[in-house]
């Protein structure tokens, strides 16, 4: 697996080309906001996250950074996405060239750990936060997602295969290692989470729930954005975590629906809750003005 520096499959997925992303810069440094606990400021960096529509489940985020006092400019730009509130223990964390934005490796109870990317790095990651235990707002942006193809796990090897062929052994004493049958695993309704190549992606089949939409975009390339909420990991204590999938990325037309069983690849992105656990409130279709071109 390999940390990728980049941005340019998140701004694909949303329909952003290479040669747009200047455009998202300036929209958003123009129009949008921050917040106090979006910035931190000392005697030798300045950094600031601002993003932009204010009232948006996702938005676009420009990271600035410079000498205190000083002119800000830009170091970072991503999508910027409202997420679930989980309580995670930070394992490791990866900063990117120049120490400002990067990725973090958290751990939920009973279930491994989870790399992300963290729009506020320079903020959950100051100091020495290994070990520290933080509410992290998770959500993903996909890259696709289709309904499930399978409602069953054929297994005839692995750890999983071999527990169930002792069982099987135990029960049928007259019969032989050649007869024991595959594991079927059903799969209906379950969610299964793996890595990719990548760290911070993530292949996945889940069961979705509280499934709506919204336009975001340019004021004329509107697109519409599906979200909902998956939950994994642990069943007596789930991760849960808000996913976009914008149309454009829906296999041959799927439309996501409440209590689906679907097939997906999502990048996850996490940041320490700085509004009490709450989730920005649905607002208007979020609109982006067309960059200046003054």
């Amino acid at each position: 697996m390999q940390h990728t520096e980049s941005m340019g499959d998140q701004w694909f997925a949303l329909g952003v080309g290479t040669k747009d992303v200047p455009g998202v810069v300036t929209t958003t440094l123009e129009f949008g906001g921050s917040r106090p606990a979006w910035e931190m400021k000392d005697e030798n960096v300045e950094r600031m996250l601002m993003a932009w529509p204010s009232d948006s489940l996702l938005r676009a985020s420009v990271l600035v950074a410079g000498k205190p006092e000083g002119k800000l400019a830009p170091v970072a730009v991503s999508p910027f996405m409202e997420g679930f509130s989980n309580t995670l223990t930070i394992r490791k964390t990866h900063a990117w060239k120049g120490g400002h934005a990067g990725e973090i490796m958290a751990e939920p109870e009973g279930f491994l750990p989870l790399w992300f990317y963290d729009p506020l790095f320079f903020r959950d990651a100051e100091g020495d936060v290994e070990g520290k235990t933080c509410e992290f707002l998770l959500s993903g942006l996909c890259y696709g997602i289709r309904r499930a193809l399978l409602d069953e796990l054929t297994v005839t090897e692995g750890p999983a295969y071999e527990k169930h062929a002792l069982e099987w052994m135990k029960q049928n004493p007259d019969k032989t290692r050649l007869d024991v049958p595959a594991l079927k695993i059903p799969l209906k309704g379950k969610t299964l989470i793996d890595v990719t190549d990548h760290y911070c992606e993530y292949q996945c089949r889940a069961n979705i729930f509280e499934v709506d939409s919204f336009m975001f975009g340019p004021e004329k390339a509107q697109m519409k954005i599906y979200r909902f909420g998956i939950g994994f990991g642990n069943p007596e204590k789930p991760v849960y975590a808000i996913i976009y999938a914008p149309e454009r990325i829906c296999s041959k037309g799927y439309v996501p629906k409440e209590g689906d069983d679907v097939d997906m690849v999502f990048w996850m992105q996490g940041r320490v809750a700085d509004t009490e656990g709450k989730i920005a409130e649905d607002a208007e279709p979020a609109v982006i003005p067309e960059p200046n071109k003054e």
